[in-house]
């Protein structure tokens, strides 16, 4: 592996996701730290402030708390990364066993979320495993979702979120992340509505049922970026010389 290069990757992506997280999210604790004392994290023993480690680069690691719902917290994680000067290992369907283990053994509380980061690309066979995690774990939560977080999410009346929102997962390969795609030309603006309200408000206008939207998967590269989740719904904003500003509503499933 290129030393340098994977650090000032690492650095980006955490730029970038502070970006990503900055609305819904405390991000005060994603410091700026220069590549330096990235790789002096990068090649830290333990990991600063979680129990979670996942070999090298666990160090990166960070944790953040949900402004709305301060007892909901989000878990950034690289996975698996090769020690510097080292070939990577390659990752297989073991992966997500061993994150639904941080459930099982309560290293990490049975709502969180998660943001895997991988330093090689995501396999198709692995992004299926992570979306089963996430399936399973919906399932789980439909009879388990604790007192404490049910009134932290009553308290917000129309506003509460739905069980999809939490212990939400999506995985990334650590290039992609490293690459703001939202700040291209060529993407138009995303904005995630969540609140019913907000939603109702979006289908009145369009005069339709939710199911009779557009759909945008949970696997989109916008959509793993932005956290989207089922029942979520996409504004997607064009600009055009011929029709100016258009505005165009894509559901999560």
């Amino acid at each position: 592996m290129d030393s340098n290069l994977t650090v000032h990757k690492i650095n980006e992506s955490r730029r970038n996701l502070k970006k990503y997280l900055e609305d819904e999210w405390d991000v005060s604790t994603i410091y700026d730290y220069s590549e330096t004392e990235i790789e002096k994290l990068y090649t830290s023993p333990k990991p600063v402030n979680t129990d979670i480690q996942f070999g090298s680069a666990s160090g990166c690691d960070f944790s953040v708390y949900h402004k709305k719902l301060p007892n909901h917290r989000l878990h950034v994680i690289h996975y698996n990364f090769p020690e510097i000067g080292k070939s990577a290992v390659k990752i297989n369907k073991t992966c997500s066993d061993k994150l639904n283990n941080l459930y099982k053994d309560e290293t990490i509380g049975p709502e969180d979320s998660l943001i895997v980061i991988l330093y090689n690309p995501v396999s198709e066979n692995l992004e299926k495993s992570i979306e089963d995690l996430y399936l399973n774990g919906q399932e789980i939560l439909k009879e388990n979702l604790s007192e404490e977080m049910k009134q932290s999410n009553q308290k917000l009346n129309e506003n509460q979120y739905s069980i999809c929102h939490f212990r939400n997962i999506h995985i990334h390969h650590l290039d992609s992340l490293a690459i703001d795609i939202l700040s291209h030309v060529k993407v138009p603006y995303h904005k995630v509505v969540r609140d019913q309200p907000g939603i109702d408000t979006i289908l009145e206008k369009c005069n339709a049922r939710i199911n009779q939207l557009p759909v945008i998967l949970r696997s989109d590269p916008v959509a793993k970026r932005l956290r989207v989740a089922p029942g979520d719904i996409c504004v997607i904003t064009r600009l055009t010389q011929t029709a100016g500003e258009t505005r165009y509503y894509r559901v999560c499933r």
